[in-house]
């Protein structure tokens, strides 16, 4: 997982996804996975896990991409960012 400022993740995701970048992407989850949704229909597979099942005050999710034996994963308290993330990384490869 590489890291980003919230400003450079941004600008990577502009970039590479260009028209079909959400408005509110990062900070609403709902738009982020229509990232997730138009990558299936390319082939990938994704996955969204809260790794802290069962706090009731804690989150931390991992998001998870997987194409042809290589995957990408994003993990943060935010499950958007968290999805961006892995996005990213596999835009990127």
């Amino acid at each position: 997982m590489a890291e980003y400022t919230y400003e450079s993740l941004e600008a990577l995701l502009k970039e590479k996804l260009g028209d079909n970048m959400p408005e509110r992407a990062m900070e609403d989850i709902h738009e982020a996975l229509k990232i997730t949704e138009k990558m299936e229909t390319e082939g990938w597979k994704f996955k969204l896990v809260d790794l802290s099942r069962g706090s009731m005050t804690e989150t931390d999710w991992r998001a998870t991409l997987t194409k042809d034996d290589k995957k990408f994963s994003g993990q943060s308290d935010h499950a958007a960012l968290a999805v961006c993330v892995a996005v990213a990384d596999a835009l990127v490869g």
